[in-house]
């Protein structure tokens, strides 16, 4: 397995971070962080919440806010608001983000 690199992803004093999402899953889940060929750094999660009105997003944040032991406000969607690839800034430090992903066995 390679070791990921999260401190390319630092803009601003924060993680920029890809997220793929998959709405109406059977559970809320943090399925894997990986790289993609082009060498960003992607997080897959699944959660039971549809795609309407915000509700997806809103289970997304949760989730993360949840499982990253951060707070709600941590998490902005840069963008793809209404997309299932969304752009995150994670107000964490790459390091500190990389070793929770490792603690949740994201990884």
């Amino acid at each position: 397995m390679k070791l990921l690199n999260l401190n390319h992803c630092q803009h601003n004093n924060k993680v920029r971070l890809l997220v793929k999402l998959t709405p109406g899953a059977a559970h809320n889940r943090l399925m894997s962080l990986e790289e993609d060929l082009l060498g960003d750094i992607i997080l897959k999660v699944m959660v039971t919440s549809v795609p309407e009105k915000g509700q997806a997003n809103t289970a997304l944040i949760k989730l993360l806010s949840k499982s990253l032991k951060l707070p709600k406000s941590a998490f902005e969607i840069v963008r793809g608001k209404l997309s299932r690839s969304k752009l995150f800034d994670i107000d964490c430090g790459a390091e500190e983000l990389l070793q929770k992903f490792q603690e949740l066995k994201v990884l």
